[in-house]
């Protein structure tokens, strides 16, 4: 929209000269249109008063040009001149000027690049000169009153229905087959459904719904059987606990308005919010492969309403959306606002534009595609929109039936989706949403996943999937594609809160629900291990048993920590397994402990069993799971280890001269290599590297002309990789 008509529209026609004069000052504006980005937008209204700005010419700056003196000059016109900081980013691409002080409530701010610089190649980079203006008044500072009405709407439902069927004060109720012991108010589950589920663990946040945040909200990651392997109580209800693709582990914290960030022994390492004078939003936080993070914000200004919609409030508080990419330094690289591009009434029809708080975007959801581009989920404007990330313009707008923007056409689904979350591009070039369908008559919710024709803007949808007894969720939800081709959706705020996964076929292969008094924003699956304490070997393969007979081995648990620790629940599922070491097993720091694990099989079988070496303590679980193998048919032991898992052996033997033989699992067709380094981290060796059908196999490694001393074996595949440690002995 054309920011002279929108300010129009947004201050009333009684300002025109005011409008006037501010369009003959913006101007007054040198070689724009030459630089790849900019920001705040040159001519654009109610920016922060603690904006950065970011100047991205295109190719690399000479870095010695960029660090001479009186580089930039930054003046207020009520402020005056502003000192601060050059940084340069992105590899040199990115001139950031950060302010020593706030610019001025309504004042108009002047950017100019004072002198000459150069390119790396020496090409002179244009002349520079923009104006942007502050906001009237800055609303973004009250964040207790900004996070409780995002997520007022979650609860508006969720308390209106009749939710006293499970009792939240009851005790857990966890129908898993293992004896464990939880607290007494942990989140009531039930998994009903383990037909031979993707390998991984469920990563969820359940919270009560209302609004008592004391009670009820737990981090926790739980097994295929629904055991819980990690959980850790808060005081308050906590949003998008995930894996990133680096291995660390994130979730959003309402008191501290920022996400945690913890490492794998659940140690929190870091914090990341919004910058800039905005309020975090809870909903989504991406950690990229450059270290770099993708969040957004809210950003509340006040709008004459009454001068955009007849009956519209004069006197209304409109949220408009930030989105920011920070680099590794946590400077503000990347900033893209809805004012900038986006029309209040783009959003749908249900929501009321004469109220006093108008959320016109509510976005839920963000994403990159192959080529570094964002998406992002506007649940209010039932879209989805693309924003080139190195210039911050809208490559294209998807939405359904009630997208004023939709620029696609829908070739064999007839109602698109509604207030939707969670946007997602796959690896085969579809996306997904989570369609929470509030504006579908009837109401319903779904996975869709579609194909777009990006060209000719048509959307087919390829597969979706109703969970039809829980058919609608008012809020929340998410779907994830796994690595075995089968999706895990997380179904929100529906009636009976639950988790599936869906096989490709439409079966069900596990079904996790949540009493209906708690709620989980999403849920996640993933290959996860805690490295707090690990055992050696990584698991138990006892190989071939006549029944009746028995046969014991050790395992060594070693505590990677430099605090005490207490093995103090020991748990698995079937009896042929038995933990003969009695418990609790005391671990010094960086210390180990031995333990004594037997099987004896009862009936003709193959066994497979998880053995749990957990640490209780208040209102906190660590669990170190080791599987357990055994068979009584002497021609299966090769195929002991179940085939749904990743695996990679310790090697055998271990001390070893020459030769030694790794054993590795993998249960899907992907290229796989396995690599044996030094203690330096040189590659020594290649010894796989080659696409591989699921299945089990076997290597040898003649260490002929190495010398003595510890060396590193690393499986990799798709998203799974594990490296263990080998000794060779001369």
């Amino acid at each position: 929209m054309n920011r002279y008509l929108f300010l129009q529209k947004l201050l009333g026609t009684s300002l025109c000269l005011f409008l006037f004069a501010t369009k003959l000052i913006f101007s007054q504006q040198i070689g724009i249109s030459e630089y790849q980005y900019l920001s705040p937008v040159p001519g654009s209204d109610m920016n922060s008063t603690e904006t950065n700005i970011i100047i991205r010419y295109g190719p690399i700056y000479n870095s010695n040009d960029v660090y001479e003196n009186n580089l930039i000059e930054v003046t207020g016109d009520k402020s005056g001149l502003h000192s601060g900081q050059i940084i340069l980013a992105e590899n040199n691409r990115t001139i950031l000027f950060e302010p020593d002080f706030p610019f001025l409530e309504g004042e108009i701010v002047t950017v100019s690049l004072l002198r000459a610089i150069n390119t790396e190649e020496n090409k002179p980079v244009p002349q520079l000169s923009f104006k942007f203006s502050i906001a009237e008044r800055d609303l973004n500072n009250n964040n207790d009153i900004l996070k409780k009405y995002l997520l007022k709407e979650y609860f508006e439902f969720a308390n209106s229905v009749d939710r006293s069927v499970l009792n939240p004060d009851s005790p857990h109720q966890n129908y898993s087959v293992m004896t464990d012991s939880l607290p007494e108010d942990f989140p009531p589950f039930e998994v009903s459904v383990t037909n031979n589920p993707s390998p991984g663990y469920i990563f969820m946040a359940p919270f009560i719904s209302n609004w008592n945040f004391a009670n009820h909200n737990y981090l926790i990651i739980v097994d295929n059987y629904g055991v819980p392997v990690f959980y850790r109580k808060h005081a308050t209800m906590l949003f998008d606990f995930k894996k990133q693709n680096s291995g660390v582990l994130t979730y959003y914290y309402p008191p501290g308005g920022s996400f945690f960030v913890m490492d794998n022994s659940y140690n929190i390492i870091d914090t990341s919010a919004i910058k800039n004078g905005y309020t975090t939003d809870l909903h989504d936080f991406l950690l990229l492969e450059n270290n770099h993070s993708l969040l957004f914000g809210t950003d509340w200004q006040p709008v004459r309403m009454d001068t955009i919609v007849p009956g519209g409030n004069p006197n209304a508080m409109v949220i408009g959306l930030i989105i920011q990419e920070q680099d590794e330094n946590k400077n503000v690289v990347f900033q893209w606002r809805s004012w900038d591009h986006f029309n209040i009434t783009d959003a749908t029809y249900d929501i009321s534009l004469t109220d006093s708080v108008i959320d016109y975007v509510h976005c839920n959801a963000i994403d990159v595609d192959e080529n570094g581009n964002i998406l992002i989920s506007n649940r209010h404007m039932d879209e989805v929109t693309k924003i080139n990330r190195q210039t911050g313009e809208i490559i294209w707008r998807w939405g359904g039936e009630y997208c004023e923007n939709n620029q696609f056409t829908f070739i064999n689904d007839p109602v698109g989706f509604s207030h939707q979350h969670d946007i997602r591009k796959l690896d085969n070039g579809n996306y997904t949403v989570f369609d929470n369908g509030n504006l579908h008559s009837p109401a319903f919710s779904r996975f869709a996943e579609y194909q777009l024709d990006e060209v000719n803007k048509l959307a087919f949808l390829v597969w979706e999937y109703r969970n039809d007894p829980l058919s609608f969720s008012y809020a929340m939800g998410n779907a994830r594609r796994l690595p075995n081709h089968s999706t895990l959706i997380g179904w929100g705020t529906g009636l009976s809160p639950a988790i599936s996964e869906v096989k490709p076929n439409g079966d069900i292969a596990f079904f996790l629900s949540l009493a209906d008094t708690i709620l989980n924003y999403r849920a996640f699956k993933y290959p996860w291990k805690t490295n707090l304490f690990v055992s050696n070997p990584d698991s138990l393969m006892f190989g071939y048993v006549p029944v009746g007979d028995s046969l014991e081995m050790s395992l060594e648990i070693i505590n990677n920590s430099n605090q005490q620790i207490e093995i103090n629940g020991v748990v698995n599922r079937s009896s042929a397994f038995k933990i003969n070491t009695p418990i609790p097993i005391n671990l010094n720091p960086f210390g180990t402990a031995t333990i004594y694990v037997s099987f004896k099989p009862a009936f003709e079988e193959n066994y497979f069993d998880d053995l749990h070496l957990q640490w209780n303590k208040e209102g906190q679980r660590i669990a170190q799971v080791v599987p357990l193998r055994g068979t009584t048919d002497p021609t299966s032991v090769e195929h002991e280890i179940e085939l749904s898992d990743f695996y990679l052996s310790q090697n055998y033997p271990n001390p070893f001269n020459p030769s030694t033989k790794i054993q590795y699992i993998i249960p899907e067709l992907g290229f796989v290599t396995l690599k044996i380094f030094d203690v330096l981290g040189s590659e020594v060796i290649t010894l796989v590297s080659e696409e591989k059908a699921a299945g089990s196999y076997e290597i040898e490694f003649i260490a002929s002309g190495l010398q003595s001393g510890i060396y590193f074996y690393q499986l990799k595949t798709g998203e799974f990789a594990e490296t263990k440690k080998m000794i060779l002995l001369k």
